[in-house]
């Protein structure tokens, strides 16, 4: 019976091999690092070129094209030979770095695992990736290709490759393989055991990236200061990404491998090595309200990238802290679509629905909850949410002991009291469960009623001229004053920015608002939140106040829309 089974498990493996497509080429990397491709096509078919290719049109019919790609159908079946032109600007003459695809791949077979029987040369560099031995995995598309005068070492089971040239920060290098390692064994406890891609670090002026057994770092990763978030991020793509599965929602797949990344750092270093990141990340995040953007097909580059390292982090970090499973879960999902290699954003939320589990919703507006001055010894916490949520509240009482109180808020409790005879300090969810509209008004201090320091980012500590301008800006916009100031110049353009701004808010309260300087744009950064309690809503301006080198006019008002 087991000889039975093994037979068949044989059999079954060959035809799963032999369905594979082939793709047989091969390539000659020439004097100007340009490829030169001659691909064998074995049967009249559609297939997908990258755009930038020109093909023949008496063997090829175009049929369309796309962001990234152009689809063919083949005229007249034989070997076909082609140009991929290199973009070399980013790269020197050390080394040879693909940013294309450089095959024919079929339309209908486009994201499944191939057979690559590739013949690569080259009179000018060493070819280190794909070697023979690479080329016995299979790929869903053209291998990435390295090549160049490298030098390596292989440690923690990891090949590592490296140009003579930085051969300086090869300690920094081997530091990293460690944060490799690591990663890579606390990712491999949830989503299991994989290949080890080869590393390879090289100065190619490109963001570090993970393709199938194989990663790229940019070696000014070793460098920085953030090399651990780098260098575990994108161990991370091995299970999420083109190593693993890919997810048709690009951002969906950063914003995981970020996550991972955060929780790896956090198993490693601790939350606190977190905690200026995630400060970092809300102030950028001040005003999204939703996922919105995720289900947004032409997503501009500022937009896609804040989405993929900002907000869906921070809303599956905020999510692991409700739910300490949620990693486990992700673990599962994994798990469910490795074979396929493929998902979307519907396909998942249809796994995390059968599985009883909250699914990811760009529908559903995040809360705010806001402290309100009520009445003499009482404040008030208000919820703009139509859901229910368990908010903690951190309290800091006249002896300056901390406690967590927890408050519920639902649509028919929308507001909570509390006295405030005998505390000094609320923080509203410190721990950041919450994934909020604003954080600008989530601070109560007995001894400070600023409305810049309620924020959860920094104090007005700023230069004294700058506090003046930015209190003057704050008390205009939220009708305490007629006028700016006396002792500020402004043109009446600027001041009708200000002053449609003004009315536009007019019956909502500015609760909380943040304050920063660059001094080398000589600008001033302000955010303000504004709630409206009758309508349960929260909105965040941002503005940028360019000033003269005195710092007594304003010369231009930016309002970000």
């Amino acid at each position: 019976m087991k000889r039975n089974i093994l037979f068949f498990a044989l059999l079954l493996k060959c035809a799963l091999l032999s369905a594979q497509e082939e793709i047989n080429a091969k390539v000659i990397i020439d004097e100007n690092s340009n490829l030169q491709v001659t691909q064998v096509f074995n049967e009249n078919n559609n297939y997908l070129f990258p755009k930038e290719v020109s093909l023949n049109q008496k063997e090829f019919k175009f049929l369309r094209e796309n962001d990234k790609l152009k689809e063919y159908e083949i005229q007249n079946v034989n070997n076909i030979s082609f140009e991929i032109i290199t973009n070399t600007s980013k790269l020197n003459n050390d080394f040879l770095i693909t940013n294309l695809k450089y095959t024919g791949i079929k339309s209908k077979d486009f994201f499944d695992l191939k057979k690559f029987n590739l013949d690569i040369s080259s009179k000018k560099y060493n070819i280190i990736f794909p070697s023979k031995d690479d080329l016995k995995e299979t790929y869903t598309t053209s291998p990435k290709i390295v090549a160049g005068n490298f030098n390596f070492f292989e440690e923690n089971g990891f090949k590592v490759y490296y140009l003579e040239n930085e051969k300086e920060y090869l300690d920094e290098m081997k530091k990293a393989n460690i944060g490799m390692s690591n990663s890579f064994n606390y990712y491999s406890k949830y989503f299991g055991e994989k290949r080890k891609p080869k590393i390879v670090f090289a100065p190619n002026n490109e963001a570090s990236e993970t393709t199938e057994n194989l990663i790229v770092y940019n070696s000014d990763v070793v460098k920085g200061k953030n090399k651990e978030n780098t260098i575990s991020h994108e161990i991370g793509h091995i299970w999420f990404g083109q190593d693993g599965i890919i997810i048709k929602e690009r951002p969906l797949t950063e914003g995981i491998a970020e996550f991972l990344s955060m929780q790896y750092i956090i198993s490693q270093l601790g939350q606190k090595q977190l905690d200026v990141s995630i400060n970092e990340r809300l102030y950028q995040l001040e005003g999204e309200k939703s996922l919105h953007n995720l289900k947004e097909k032409d997503l501009d580059l500022k937009k896609s990238l804040s989405l993929s390292y900002r907000l869906l982090p921070m809303y599956f970090y905020s999510r692991q802290l409700r739910n300490s499973n949620f990693i486990n879960e992700l673990s599962e999902l994994y798990k469910a679509k490795e074979k396929e290699r493929k998902t979307s954003l519907e396909d998942i939320n249809k796994f995390f629905q059968s599985k009883g589990y909250e699914i990811i919703s760009t529908d559903e507006l995040f809360p705010d909850f806001y402290i309100s001055d009520s009445i003499p010894n009482e404040i008030s916490i208000i919820s703009t949410s139509e859901k229910s949520y368990e908010v903690e509240i951190g309290i800091v009482d006249s002896n300056n002991q901390k406690s967590i109180k927890t408050l519920t808020f639902s649509k028919e409790q929308k507001n909570q009291k509390i006295n405030i005879e005998n505390i000094n300090k609320i923080v509203i969810d410190p721990s950041y469960k919450i994934l909020q509209i604003s954080r600008l008004n989530d601070i109560w201090s007995k001894n400070d009623n600023n409305v810049f320091n309620k924020n959860r980012y920094f104090k007005i500590d700023s230069k004294e001229d700058i506090a003046f301008i930015s209190n003057d800006v704050a008390n205009y916009l939220s009708r305490k004053t007629e006028k700016i100031s006396n002792k500020i110049n402004i043109s009446l353009r600027e001041e009708n920015d200000l002053k449609e701004l003004r009315n536009n808010n007019s019956k909502k309260t500015l609760t909380g608002a943040a304050t920063s300087y660059v001094e080398k744009n000589n600008s001033i950064f302000l955010f303000f939140v504004f709630n409206n309690e009758n309508a349960n809503e929260t909105t965040v301006s941002k503005i940028i106040l360019k000033l003269d080198s005195e710092k007594t006019s304003i010369l231009e008002v930016k309002i970000e829309k």
